[in-house]
């Protein structure tokens, strides 16, 4: 490879990176995982099983980011489906 094209991938790979500042952002805004028994005890669940079940079975109501064996819920995206879910009472 010549000298050229080494500086311009090199250039071209570090236009495409982010800064600490940027990264600082996204992992308070959009980057929040939780892990499954994290998940099962918001939910008031007595453990995870529920969740590995629904997993297993492919009923799965909260998505859900699988990082080798480890399993990961996006807290923004669950809220969303929480919030989506929400049933309104009725009154008699």
């Amino acid at each position: 490879m010549n000298k050229e094209k080494k500086i311009y991938m090199s250039k071209n790979i570090r236009a495409n990176l982010i800064d600490n500042e940027e990264l600082q952002k996204l992992l308070d805004n959009d980057g929040k995982l939780l892990t499954s028994k994290q998940l099962a005890s918001i939910l008031n669940l007595k453990s995870d099983a529920a969740l590995r079940k629904q997993r297993s079975k492919g009923r799965n109501l909260l998505p859900y980011a699988r990082v080798g064996r480890s399993i990961y819920y996006p807290l923004d995206l669950v809220m969303k489906v929480i919030h989506s879910n929400v049933v309104e009472a009725n009154l008699r």
